[in-house]
């Protein structure tokens, strides 16, 4: 699936950060980022929670020499080799100082840490986090579509204290549409908060992956309760939160009580939405109209390199159940009081990390994941995961991985590999799922399969060639070359093509790309895209650049050619000014460094 964030916009955006020290100037995200996002936006993942996740890290960067294990192995850019060869490190030599010495530690070569250099800082071990305010506005109108979409945000950030707003509106709903507040005092939360624990079969409420992610990132490492700061209107809880740390043991607990939207027939609920749109008359009505409430709690034993966990989750709706019956959800329907528990680990031996979880909910029926990372080196990573989940499995609040909508209804294995040696890398993903009982529009006992092969060679002159090719319902291949040329210039071209069936093309799409970045004032990029496909099943997707705080991931379907082009310009070092010119609109992005006292950013599209 193309997931697109942003789109064409015309509108204005306003936003303040003070701070009470330097502001860090945002920069781009890294190719290496980039390429992350758009292969997790294809398989359906949350790209635009790892978005904000990487932009908020390049205005507040993580202290190398303070992160724990969880939190470098969240950053989903290093290998497991590379975080205990750093542990091991900081543990025998202190703190690393510079990104030189960085690049000294076992397994992190200077381009890696180019890599890593925007999310990471170097302050001592025990630094505080500092002080910061910020205050953001957008205004967005999509090219011929009524209406604007608004959103604002305000967040303040201690090292003891945090809060945050949200206010967010899709074009002709009724202000405010949908509003999120959040706060947190040490150990405890209010408001609006994301919970995961385990490999999440039984809560894991944000940053959910693909199959198709790094061989590491198949063992997730559960984060605890964190403030929501989003504007997905259905993936947060809204109550009261507490964790405290005992030593080795960590509790956590919370309740939550959140309306949902539904349609109501007669007093039960037939069927819940999670769009969050309300702009039609019927939209409208099933806003908010019934209520959710869940409690749930997870106390994990931690011991070097080992962990242990035990999580409980109850919930309910205040509506009973009007779902009509059909042999593909017969199993998925529950009525009253329901609830999960769950039982995992996380560990390593040596170069070898075991994980998994084993769960049950309310009539016991059973689900269960488990897998191992093997990294030996930074030049290998290995990890192999195998779930079974039964048809009966209900989890509402479930995010572990799964081939369908639900966590429920396959027995599945994921592979995952990765290689480099001498400027190759080459990376490897399977993904196997069989259904034994019925699901939507298939029978009982169907199974389905995907693939991905991707060789990346990188040169000395610093250019890249790329190969992949992919297999789910149809065959993908993809070229892609980047050569620089001379100091100033790059150039970029990339080919992508399926298969309708065998022997029979389906879609056909390229662009060449062109970027000249003479100096740090001056940063200019230029595409033309090509596309022909015989529908949108056959659609070829790009990822395109654009001005800061976008991602925008584009989906070609029938013929034709398109082109943008993007001019940024800093005059001095506290001022830098974007435009994008495309089809349908144009976008402007100013940003103001003010030292020592706040940040001014401004954001102005305008329709065409």
């Amino acid at each position: 699936m193309c997931w697109r964030s942003g789109g064409s916009v015309c509108g204005a955006l306003i936003a303040t950060l003070f701070s009470c020290i330097l502001p860090t100037q945002a920069q781009e995200l890294p190719p290496a980022v980039t390429v992350f996002l758009e292969q997790l936006s294809e398989e359906g993942g949350d790209a635009e929670e790892w978005v904000r996740y990487y932009e908020g890290l390049m205005l507040s960067p993580l202290n190398l020499n303070a992160a724990s294990r969880a939190q470098l192995e969240e950053l989903q850019l290093l290998t497991l080799f590379q975080v205990e060869s750093l542990l091991a490190w900081r543990e025998r030599y202190g703190a690393i100082r510079s990104a030189s010495e960085l690049s000294l530690v076992d397994g992190f070569s200077s381009e890696q840490v180019s890599v890593l250099r925007p999310f990471i800082a170097f302050g001592e071990p025990s630094a505080m986090r500092k002080t910061e305010q910020t205050y953001t506005a957008k205004v967005r109108k999509r090219w011929r579509q009524e209406g604007f979409s608004v959103t604002t945000k305000g967040l303040y950030e201690a090292a003891d204290f945090s809060a945050g707003a949200v206010i967010d509106n899709d074009p002709l709903e009724r202000f405010p549409d949908f509003w999120s507040v959040s706060a947190r005092w040490k150990a405890f939360y209010a408001g609006d908060f994301t919970a995961r624990f385990g490999q999440g079969l039984v809560l894991w409420k944000a940053f959910n992956l693909s199959a198709f992610g790094s061989p590491a990132s198949m063992a997730r490492r559960g984060g605890g309760l964190r403030e929501y700061r989003g504007t997905d209107e259905a993936n947060f809880f809204r109550g009261l939160g507490w964790t405290h740390t005992f030593q080795s043991i960590r509790v956590a607990a919370f309740v939550s009580y959140n309306a949902v939207d539904a349609r109501i027939v007669d007093g039960r609920y037939t069927s819940i939405t999670t769009d969050g749109l309300h702009a039609a008359e019927a939209e409208r009505a099933r806003r908010h109209a019934m209520h959710e409430w869940v409690t749930g709690a997870n106390i994990a034993w931690q011991k070097g390199r080992w962990h242990l966990g035990v999580t409980a989750a109850g919930y309910g709706y205040d509506k009973p159940n009007g779902r009509r019956v059909q042999a593909y959800n017969r199993y998925q329907q529950y009525d009253g009081a329901w609830g999960n528990l769950g039982f995992d680990w996380y560990g390593a031996l040596g170069s070898l990390r075991l994980f998994g979880e084993a769960a049950i909910d309310a009539h016991a029926a059973p689900a269960a994941i488990a897998g191992a990372v093997w990294s030996p080196s930074y030049n290998f990573e290995t990890s192999l995961t195998a779930r079974c989940y039964a048809p009966a499995y209900i989890a509402t609040h479930a995010g572990a991985y799964s081939s369908l909508s639900s966590v429920s209804n396959q027995l599945g294995a994921t592979y995952a590999l990765q290689w480099i040696h001498r400027g190759w890398t080459l990376r490897l993903n399977a993904d196997y799922a069989y259904y034994p009982w019925e699901r939507y529009r298939a029978e009982a006992g169907t199974s389905g399969m995907k693939a991905r092969l991707q060789a990346i060679r990188t040169f000395q002159t610093g250019a890249e060639a790329e190969v992949q090719l992919a297999w789910s319902s149809r065959l993908k291949g993809r070229v892609r070359l980047t050569f620089p040329l001379g100091s100033d210039w790059t150039l970029s071209a990339r080919a992508e093509g399926n298969l309708a069936g065998w022997g029979r093309v389906g879609g056909l799409g390229g662009y060449l790309d062109a970027r000249w970045s003479p100096s740090r004032r001056w940063d200019i990029s230029a595409r033309v895209t090509v596309w022909h496909t015989a529908d949108w099943d056959s659609r070829i997707c790009f990822y395109e650049r654009g001005v800061p705080q976008s991602f925008t991931v584009e989906s070609y379907s029938g013929k034709g050619v398109g082109a943008y082009l993007t001019v940024k310009y800093a005059p001095t070092r506290w001022i830098e000014m974007w435009a994008k010119v495309q089809q349908g609109y144009i976008a402007y992005f100013v940003r103001i460094f003010i030292p020592g006292r706040m940040t001014l950013l401004a954001f102005n599209p305008l329709s065409l």
